[in-house]
């Protein structure tokens, strides 16, 4: 049988191990708690982003577009030589990280 030598060693032991444990909740730093946000785009970079698209773009010679760009939201208004510009201007946008919305407002010529 255990003596009563052994007994309390065991005792002191787990009483140790549970104190350790017991306030683990408080001690946890706050910036481990939270998950980082997501990286933010600001409507500067986009607006580049989105202008260097287009004016890379072999497809759309002879459109003359403007862009705006107000909290992630896209406004495309100007002329485009047809539809087909007009939906890869849309499609450009889209794939600028960042961008939230896209108003096309466009037309033919």
């Amino acid at each position: 049988m255990l003596n009563q030598y052994t007994i309390t060693i065991i005792a002191f032991i787990a009483l140790l191990v549970l104190n350790g444990c017991e306030n683990y909740a408080e001690r946890t730093h706050e910036s481990w708690i939270e998950a980082p946000s997501g990286v933010a785009y600001d409507d500067s970079t986009i607006h580049a982003r989105i202008a260097y698209a287009i004016n890379t773009d072999s497809e759309l010679q002879g459109a003359n577009i403007e862009i705006k760009v107000d909290q992630g939201k896209v406004l495309l208004t100007g002329t485009a030589a047809n539809h087909n510009q007009i939906t890869r201007l849309n499609m450009l946008s889209w794939m600028v990280d960042g961008v939230k919305d896209v108003d096309i407002q466009i037309s033919p010529q």
